[in-house]
């Protein structure tokens, strides 16, 4: 090897394929650090609940949502209130106390017949 081409102590290695044809992950909507936080933002909350970031807005302000904070413009769900409101949605079958509780508690929704 010459010194042209005798890799230098210290500088990176070369890719071992072009920088173009190098697939990136894609990145979890949800890192496991964020999971184990006791506050959880909106998409957050949503994702957990299984509902779009949009419905959650709509039950924060026509009620039937799980509890949440307001932070200055940010919106916290703490994840004990989101956790104990599935709970409380929790039945069996079409049948059980639960379920006519849950619909109850739910927002009507505007034109429906």
């Amino acid at each position: 090897m010459t010194d042209a081409t005798k890799p230098k102590s210290g500088s990176p290695v070369p890719p071992t394929q072009p920088t173009s044809e190098v697939a990136v992950p894609a990145r979890p909507l949800t890192s496991p650090a964020r999971i184990l936080r006791p506050y959880l933002r909106g998409g957050e909350a949503a994702e957990l609940i299984g509902v779009s970031i949009r419905t959650l807005e709509k039950y924060r302000c026509t009620g039937g949502g799980p509890p949440f904070l307001k932070v200055g413009s940010r919106v916290l769900y703490l994840r004990e209130d989101v956790e104990a409101w599935l709970q409380r949605h929790r039945c069996r079958n079409t049948s059980d106390d639960n379920y006519a509780a849950a619909l109850r508690e739910m927002p009507s929704r505007r034109n429906r017949p």
